[in-house]
């Protein structure tokens, strides 16, 4: 057990982390005329995510299962319309800055459910004494997680996010790794993988969707759009490093 905290704290905690503090360097030395542009990797990040996330449920579905239907069908809408119906609910005028004040910790929440996923597979492979396979998934998920910490981060536009916030984003966002990793032997039923990846996919559509409302303006939409390549890239060259390095496609 101790050996799975350890894999998953390396794959998951410390390189959230190292991204949340190199993002929040980054931010306090460049001038707010960047705000569009990190807002923009932030979702490229989360759309990267988000179609990684619907092609990893869509893959564990089963045209002939019906319950694996609801459960996606089910899990999307009460992560995704769940949310937009509890921002519709939130009252007075401070109503959006409330919502962009939370999107860091929503972005959290969904990055999080997506590294349990991560977590179950480095746990899986550790259970059937893969080892080096073990390593390598560890290796690729680190550099992978680096880059979301710039995600997190940059959701916060023009907002501070304290050192307090940053660390219970980092708990949010890393923590599950060590928790998918324990649990990968025991609960590691395809119907609660399809809810795990589908919650996450649908959260960071949600996200998706409130950036780009306060980000796509007519003064800095080269700019986000420039952004959202940029976070896109980021995601992809790791899942390709991943792929190189395991032979497994993340």
């Amino acid at each position: 057990m101790v050996d799975l905290i350890a894999m998953g704290t390396i794959a998951g905690v410390i390189p959230v982390y190292l991204g949340i503090g190199l993002a929040m360097a980054v931010a306090r030395v460049l001038p707010r005329t960047w705000e569009g542009f990190f807002i923009g990797l932030a979702n490229g990040v989360l759309v990267y995510l988000f179609f990684d996330l619907m092609h990893e449920s869509v893959e564990l579905t089963s045209a002939r299962d019906i319950g694996s239907w609801l459960v996606f069908l089910g899990s999307l809408l009460t992560s995704f319309v769940g949310l937009v119906a509890l921002e519709q609910l939130q009252q007075g005028r401070n109503r959006v800055a409330t919502a962009l004040v939370s999107l860091p910790y929503m972005i959290a929440f969904g990055m999080g459910l997506h590294n349990l996923g991560e977590g179950l597979s480095i746990g899986a492979s550790y259970g059937k004494g893969e080892w080096v396979l073990s390593g390598l998934l560890i290796i690729g998920y680190a550099l992978h997680n680096g880059t979301e910490g710039f995600g997190i981060i940059s959701a916060a536009g023009k907002t501070r996010v304290t050192w307090k916030d940053a660390v219970l984003l980092g708990l949010i966002a890393g923590t599950p790794t060590c928790l998918g990793a324990m649990i990968s032997g025991q609960v590691n039923g395809p119907y609660f993988t399809i809810g795990c990846y589908t919650v996450a996919a649908g959260s960071l559509l949600y996200v998706v969707f409130a950036l780009t409302t306060v980000s796509y303006t007519a003064s800095r939409r080269v700019q986000t759009a420039f952004g959202v390549f940029i976070g896109i890239s980021l995601m992809y060259i790791t899942a390709m490093l991943l792929t190189l390095l395991s032979g497994i496609k993340s």
